[in-house]
């Protein structure tokens, strides 16, 4: 059983505590299991109760083919951090997240329950106008959230601290920022000195012409979510819907672009890699794009500044992706987190050639938005 627990028992068993603790009937063989599948870290089943559908997690043991210990402190921070992202973009859309969300966190048992959102409609199945829908959504809704105030304190991923959830970094944004785009400068210069070939005078004039203009004293901190790929969106014949977020305070602009540019770029070029090979996104990259085409329609939609700050962005996520690449090139060998990750030396090196390349035809968006 690679369930997260200190105590021996069958899936089952541990399925029935974790109803019996919430008052929900318990299952009386396996074949009365739902299995709603698996993600990198947990199981999910589906529990049906008298109120409404609801969604148990279970903890795994090991991930990414490394065992994991239990960490009360990194499961309280990832859970309370959930409870806390759902209420809150609810608030900027109603019924954007599940409604319901409880856990409990023990060596014995860990969980979670949430309200049950329904089926989702695959990338391979939707229409180009469905995906770009979707987009909009996602991107009015980016949009809504930046306009709420962060209900935690602090900057950057969240930790659990003395009983408190909060950012692990107490930093000003406004210092933050710029020791930030120093770093994502000096990565840009590394890539203009490698000696791989692409457009390196047209990269340089985009760096002068956009890092410059990184927005910073408009800024404030955005509690909001990092991981909003494919396997973490329920595309209902309706709406979407978020679950299993990756939250952080953060600016908005950052955020928004790390959607862009993981529609845009990361998931049709990671297909490859042990992480994202079931999700097979390189089958497709014309509803990944409608996407990210819709979500910059969601939140843009008329504010030339909002346009400007995104290009910035996206930008640097393809600077710091290359960069990333290059990096881990340089390395003998690569730990297994990182091959899963990333793939084997000729994939990174193959997506190199292409992130590269890309960075070389970045679009000057911005200057045709003011004109």
């Amino acid at each position: 059983m690679n369930i997260l627990t200190n105590t021996v028992g069958t899936e089952l068993e541990q399925i029935n505590k974790a109803l019996d603790m919430e008052g929900l009937p318990q299952l009386k063989t396996v074949s009365e299991i739902t299995s709603l599948g698996e993600g990198a870290w947990h199981y999910a089943y589906l529990v049906n109760s008298s109120a409404e559908p609801l969604v148990l997690r279970l903890p795994k043991k090991i991930a990414y083919d490394k065992e994991v210990g239990f960490n009360y402190d990194e499961l309280m921070s990832d859970y309370a951090g959930t409870h806390a992202y759902y209420q809150h973009a609810n608030k900027a859309k109603e019924g954007i997240c599940p409604k319901y969300f409880t856990f409990f966190v023990s060596e014995e048992l860990t969980y979670t329950i949430e309200s049950y959102v329904g089926t989702s409609v695959g990338l391979g199945v939707q229409t180009n106008d469905q995906s770009r829908r979707y987009g909009i959504e996602l991107g009015e809704f980016f949009s809504a959230i930046e306009k709420l105030e962060s209900p935690l304190s602090g900057l950057g991923y969240l930790k659990w601290s003395n009983g408190c959830l909060s950012g692990e970094l107490d930093m000003d944004i406004h210092s933050f920022i710029p020791q930030e785009t120093e770093e994502y400068s000096e990565e840009l210069e590394t890539l203009l000195e490698s000696d791989y070939e692409f457009d390196k005078k047209r990269v340089r004039h985009l760096g002068d012409e956009l890092i410059p203009k990184r927005s910073n004293e408009e800024e404030r901190l955005i509690f909001t979510n990092q991981d909003t790929s494919p396997e973490n969106m329920i595309f209902t014949q309706d709406r979407i819907h978020i679950i299993d977020p990756y939250p952080i305070i953060y600016t908005g602009p950052s955020l928004a672009a790390n959607l862009v540019f993981n529609y845009q770029t990361t998931f049709p070029t990671f297909y490859n890699t042990k992480r994202y090979e079931k999700q097979r996104y390189n089958r497709h990259i014309e509803q990944l794009k409608k996407i990210a085409d819709g979500f910059i329609e969601g939140y843009v939609q008329d504010s030339v500044e909002k346009r400007d700050s995104l290009q910035v962005e996206v930008f640097l996520k393809h600077v710091t992706m290359a960069y990333t690449h290059l990096q881990l090139l340089k390395k003998d060998t690569l730990n297994r987190e990182q091959e899963i990750r990333y793939g084997l030396k000729s994939q990174i090196e193959n997506r190199l050639e292409i992130l590269i390349e890309r960075l070389g035809k970045f679009p000057l968006e911005h200057k045709k938005a003011a004109e």
